[in-house]
């Protein structure tokens, strides 16, 4: 990691007018932003390895089953952060870019002493209503035993997220990633091999659990050796003042599981697992799309509070400009191939999935949409614009369940697919005006 930040460097040395067009900000995200796309395409390379083999290892309908099961999990693992993630991120920034750290100290100990309980609880919850939520909501029992599992990853999931989000508020994009996108599908994919071919969709989820586990323990490792000096000093922080940030976030995250998720729980009640299979293999293939949205704001949304906190609007409207621009162009190449051979990508899963090949076009859209329209989410919640970010959420949010009631009972999978891609590209052209207005910054590449 540390030679490809070299490597980079080197090139802007020895081309002046790269160097010229760079400012010191695009330079450090340009940068760092390499070293996360290098990782999380080596994440999304596993991810898609784990799709695939889960994919022809338990068919349709058993992927089905394992992403119904996974989709409540992610459910109560954001009741369990508690909108920390986003509101420990820019704290930490904010923190780190003064050289306050014993406000860091205070903000990661009481983060993760609220996020512990408000896990722990969550994942009981899941755990003892896995039954009823199977039969009465799903009407598939044998979703309740893979659910019961998965609860057990609940705890692990939301303390790996958070200490990927603190390690990237102090830079340590690589370490981050390491974490949030490549420990859990490396892992994974090691123990579906394992399990899943002897235990199904069981064991699927064991593989899944030991990942998050492991994982969790790596982030815990690389944030204590990348903080010694926290040890010896006392931290200091307002409990009211990180809730008053984290309670926005948590309905900001709440809602985008919400909208993000609301698809799949659509197909779970009108429509077949076959269906939520391959919905899933669809939705996760199209966001490949953003890979290079998620890579630049790994160290573009720091970059963003660490400016908004120094007053700096010159510097921050101009980084957000031109990381969209940057954005826009590398994500181009996988839009026209999930446009022009989606039958071809699908069919890598199986013959099962082929039909889901129009699934894959129309959420790829509305992925490229999500990255033309830049960091604009990224911008509002960390410039003190949270409860923005929560108006534009709730709306969305209604939208999604509307398309999904109206469209799922009637197309099926297709209504599933069209609602995610008019929600996501809502979401972003709305938060993009907003940037605008109360910014004076504009994201789009134009």
């Amino acid at each position: 990691m540390i030679d490809m930040e070299r490597a980079i460097r080197f090139v802007l040395q020895r081309f002046p007018f790269l160097r010229r067009k760079l400012d010191v900000h695009m330079q450090e995200v340009v940068s760092k932003a390499a070293i996360a796309l290098v990782l999380k395409l080596f994440g999304a390379g596993l991810t898609f390895g784990f799709n695939l083999l889960l994919a022809r290892t338990l068919g349709a309908e058993g992927a089905g089953t394992y992403f119904l099961a996974l989709s409540v999990t992610t459910v109560a693992t954001v009741f369990g952060r508690v909108g920390l993630d986003n509101a420990l991120l820019r704290f930490t920034a904010a923190n780190v870019a003064v050289d306050d750290w014993g406000a860091v100290k205070g903000v990661y100990s009481k983060g993760m002493r609220l996020a512990v309980a408000a896990s722990a609880a969550s994942g009981i919850v899941m755990f003892v209503t896995a039954p009823a939520i199977a039969d009465i909501v799903f009407r598939k029992a044998e979703v309740a035993i893979p659910m019961r599992w998965a609860a057990l990853a609940v705890v692990p999931m939301t303390l790996l997220i958070l200490h990927a989000q603190m390690l990237k508020g102090l830079r340590r994009i690589g370490n981050s990633v390491l974490v949030s996108g490549v420990g859990v599908p490396a892992l994974s994919l090691l123990g579906l091999f394992a399990f899943g071919r002897f235990h199904g969709v069981e064991g699927a989820m064991w593989a899944y659990v030991t990942a998050a586990a492991l994982t969790a323990m790596l982030g815990l490792r690389l944030w204590r050796s990348a903080v010694p000096r926290l040890r010896n000093i006392a931290g200091r922080f307002e409990l009211r003042e990180l809730l008053g940030s984290s309670m926005p976030l948590l309905w900001v995250a709440s809602l985008n599981m919400l909208i993000s998720w609301a698809p799949t729980f659509a197909l779970g009640i009108w429509a077949t697992k076959a269906d939520v299979g391959m919905f899933s293999i669809a939705s996760r293939t199209a966001l490949l799309t953003s890979l290079i949205l998620m890579s630049v704001n790994s160290i573009a949304a720091p970059k963003f509070a660490a400016l908004y906190e120094k007053k700096e609007m010159d510097a921050l409207g101009l980084t957000a400009r031109r990381t969209a621009k940057l954005m826009t162009l590398l994500a181009s190449p996988f839009l026209v191939l999930f446009i022009l051979v989606p039958s071809w990508v699908m069919g890598l899963f199986g013959s099962d999935f082929s039909e889901g090949a129009i699934l894959l076009s129309i959420m790829a859209i509305g992925q490229f949409i999500n990255v033309a329209t830049g960091s604009a989410c990224s911008l509002l919640m960390m410039s003190r614009n949270e409860r923005l970010m929560r108006n534009i959420t709730i709306s969305v949010a209604v939208l999604s369940l509307v398309l999904n009631v109206l469209l799922v009972p009637l197309v099926g999978a297709l209504g599933a697919a069209v609602a995610m891609a008019v929600c996501l590209a809502c979401t972003n052209l709305i938060a993009a005006y907003l940037v605008k207005s109360r910014l004076n910054v504009w994201t789009l590449p134009l």
